[in-house]
């Protein structure tokens, strides 16, 4: 069998502001019917990265193939298959839902209005009051309807699930899943760990701009990674790290320890201690 082309491709994406390094070096595929994490917390060079592959700043270097199309040009012509959820949404304050989504078929959006009406009823949105007067949840459920509404091929989510409750976070995974049935591939961003152990096929750990590990979430279920910093009142030995099994991606500095433990933290509290 013929494997599918990547629907988004990274090969050594690179950002750096100044002396900066925002993303070190990246390298990622996502395959068609794929809903891949991208995990890691603040700062960690997440929205970066998707602002990059959305081209709304350009990389300092490498590669960025979407739908297999590495020109600027060319992947602007496949924009109208990309959905688009910002971490730092701003919508149109002054208009209603109902006018935002019709304003953005205008714009080129080839919006499903009954998947539009599916989507409605499954977030329980209001479309027909200014965004403004809406409370940050009910903003996100209009951001995350104009991601969706033209079913993209490429769905492009930073922490999608801020401001929902349990209930709406549940319906937004539906959505996804039924999105992926049909082919399309989701690049989900989040800093929660249960949340794209739930969600997601595969996950890559971002820190510092560099992605450490991928991990394969179906089978990998019981490698839950914790993410801890640790203050020493002397500066430890990398060694007494190292002989500990669950402990990965050591990062000393002076008195200062970032690492990660994966599975059960017992065995590491214990050589810990």
């Amino acid at each position: 069998m013929v494997k599918a082309e990547p629907t988004l491709k990274l090969e050594k994406l690179t950002k750096k502001y100044g002396s900066t390094l925002a993303v070190d070096d990246l390298s990622l595929e996502i395959q068609p019917g794929e809903i891949f994490g991208f995990l890691g917390p603040n700062g960690a060079g997440k929205s970066t990265t998707i602002r990059t592959i959305l081209d709304f700043i350009r990389p300092t270097s490498g590669q960025i193939s979407i739908f297999s199309q590495t020109d600027p040009g060319e992947k602007t012509a496949y924009r109208c298959y990309v959905g688009h959820l910002a971490g730092d949404i701003a919508l149109y304050g002054n208009m209603t839902g109902r006018k935002l989504f019709k304003h953005l078929s205008q714009l080129g959006y080839k919006t499903d209005w009954d998947y539009v009406k599916e989507l409605t009823a499954g977030f329980e949105a209001n479309l027909d009051v200014p965004i403004r007067s809406l409370s940050k949840g009910n903003r996100q459920k209009i951001g995350l309807i104009q991601a969706l509404m033209h079913r993209p091929k490429l769905i492009i989510l930073d922490e999608p699930t801020s401001g929902l409750d349990p209930l709406m976070k549940e319906r937004l995974y539906e959505f996804l899943r039924q999105a992926a049935q049909q082919g399309a591939s989701v690049f989900f961003s989040s800093h929660d760990i249960a949340e794209v152990q739930k969600i997601c096929d595969r996950t890559g750990f971002i820190r510092q701009g560099k992605l450490i590990a991928v991990e394969d979430m179906h089978s990998a279920k019981q490698l839950v990674a914790h993410y801890y910093t640790a203050t020493f009142a002397k500066k430890p030995k990398l060694a007494g790290f190292k002989k500990i099994k669950s402990v990965e991606n050591i990062d000393i500095n002076d008195h200062e320890v970032t690492f990660t433990v994966r599975g059960q933290v017992t065995e590491f509290l214990s050589e810990l201690a």
